[in-house]
């Protein structure tokens, strides 16, 4: 329900309000000047993420390439990307990954359009290892390690108990992707067996978001894991989360930070940091 603070604020983020009404019910895109002078043509959904995001979106250049593609330019990188990277990228600047990456290979499972491995570059890693298993995403990877010339290699599988295939039931190619068990389209995606994406990565962090397949970790040996020295990971349950906390604790990590997105759904992001004698 819509509080009248709530209503306000959304007037508040707009020159020309009145345009919200139209926005919010024909559902169709319409123009929106925000309070910086920035203009895009934007449906509601591409609104809230602009509102909801607008601390980081003033800070920083957005041009809009076309109905749902954007350019990001900060003072450290270049994105491109859908709507929703407009999220993902105020998370990432937010502190969700935040941790010391100089000189260290990076594992990023879960790369959606490339987005995190360009955060993770900017942060001085070496070099990051790239797996996402959503074909349709790799084009948009690729240019966004091209225009910040990124030292990545980019892997189009997902990562499960062993290898194989999975299909996947869905309605939009989105961060929810593979997340839900409906969908009126299907797509198979190829998996390839967790230890080994840790053990050829060389990786001496590793981020997992991929949406219920962080659970096959718990398959993974406990001498596997300790090669890691930091692993960040996106819980989508809170079986899950139980689940690999104890896997963790027991392969020798502690909890170093402990993430609340603050929303519904009950996602949560938590670090674990190798303890130094494990």
């Amino acid at each position: 329900m819509v509080t009248i603070k709530g209503m306000l604020r959304t007037l508040s983020m707009v020159k020309n309000p009145v345009t919200l009404i139209n926005l919010k019910l024909r559902k169709k895109s319409v123009n929106i000047t925000f309070p910086n002078g920035d203009a895009f043509q934007v449906t509601w959904s591409q609104f809230r993420s602009f509102r909801d995001c607008y601390t980081f979106v003033k800070n920083c250049q957005i041009q809009q390439i076309n109905d749902d593609a954007f350019k990001i330019t900060t003072d450290k990188y270049q994105l491109i990307g859908c709507r929703v990277l407009i999220d993902v990228v105020t998370e990432l600047e937010s502190g969700f990954y935040g941790y010391d990456y100089r000189g260290k290979v990076v594992l990023d499972v879960g790369g959606f359009e490339g987005e995190s491995a360009v955060f993770f570059w900017s942060r001085g890693a070496k070099k990051v290892v790239v797996y996402e298993p959503v074909l349709e995403h790799h084009p948009v990877i690729c240019e966004n390690i091209r225009l910040n010339k990124v030292n990545a290699e980019v892997h189009s599988e997902g990562i499960g108990d062993s290898d194989g295939e999975r299909v996947v039931a869905y309605d939009e190619i989105d961060l929810g992707f593979g997340l839900g068990t409906g969908g009126s389209n299907k797509l198979t995606i190829r998996l390839k067996e967790v230890s080994k994406v840790i053990a050829e990565s060389g990786g001496d962090i590793a981020k997992f978001d991929c949406e219920g397949a962080e659970l096959s970790l718990l398959t993974v040996p406990k001498e596997t894991l300790r090669t890691l020295e930091y692993v960040m990971v996106e819980f989508h349950t809170p079986q899950i989360r139980k689940q690999l906390i104890e896997k963790f604790n027991s392969s020798g990590f502690t909890v170093s930070r402990d993430i609340d997105r603050g929303n519904k759904d009950g996602i949560s992001v938590m670090h674990f940091k190798r303890k130094p004698d494990a």
